[in-house]
């Protein structure tokens, strides 16, 4: 089975995660080591700090700087974590912030967001208007969601893709959020999973198979094995 990191930031010396070539190529080897050859950059975007165009301009020289440090084992899609806020509608084209040249797109919310009408309706925006499949990275964060799964129904009715974090699904993590969530994968209503790596102690990849391990004893191989085509499908469609 091919694993998938879907949510890193790993890119090196461009947002808060890695610092470095060396500390972005540690990360990297600690995926290997697990077994993860298939890996997302994806920076954060908060779109009401600066343009899209300066954004992009910046998110690509800074992965053309670090292309030729990349092995060659190892596959590479370039995406964006976006923090949405209204002036990301203000673009005609949100094509450069999707996962390569796929159709999805990692939407962040704020966290305290109660998913009302007006949040409902950006995501048909994305939708409808730019025809993209917003992607929610860290499901485990939105007090809502968590309180209120028929949400994350109604969200994948309309065909968003739901993301959640690795480090719920070890030994340290809370028992409580890891049952909760596990209760969700085995819903159907999480669809893939992500390192969110910044670096070996801030959302460390080392927990990548331990988390695997878990969802695979609690919910079963096959879950795992329809995460990973998720994963596979996006991935694909992005190179």
């Amino acid at each position: 089975m091919q694993f998938y990191d879907m949510h890193s930031h790993i890119l090196p010396e461009f947002d808060d995660g890695a610092k470095s070539v060396q500390e972005a190529l540690d990360l990297i080897s600690v995926l290997k080591k697990q077994g993860v050859n298939n890996i997302c950059l994806t920076p954060h975007f908060y779109t009401h700090e600066m343009s899209l165009e300066d954004f992009v301009k910046s998110r690509n020289e800074a992965f053309e700087k670090f292309k030729p440090y990349i092995p060659e084992d190892v596959n590479i899609v370039l995406g964006t974590e976006v923090y949405i806020t209204r002036y990301i509608f203000g673009n005609d084209d949100l094509s450069e912030l999707s996962y390569g040249n796929s159709r999805y797109i990692l939407t962040e919310f704020g966290y305290n967001s109660s998913f009302s009408e007006n949040t409902m309706n950006r995501f048909y925006s994305f939708i409808n208007d730019y025809d993209l499949i917003p992607v929610i990275p860290h499901v485990e964060r939105y007090q809502t969601l968590m309180e209120n799964p028929s949400i994350i129904e109604e969200l994948k009715d309309i065909g968003v893709v739901i993301q959640t974090n690795i480090t719920n699904y070890t030994k340290k993590a809370s028992m409580f959020r890891r049952r909760k969530l596990l209760k969700l994968i085995s819903k159907g209503l999480i669809d893939i999973i992500g390192s969110d790596a910044h670096s070996l102690s801030h959302n460390t990849p080392e927990v990548y198979r331990e988390a695997i391990n878990c969802i695979s004893s609690k919910c079963g191989r096959q879950v795992v094995a329809e995460m990973m085509e998720k994963s596979k499908e996006i991935f694909e469609n992005a190179v």
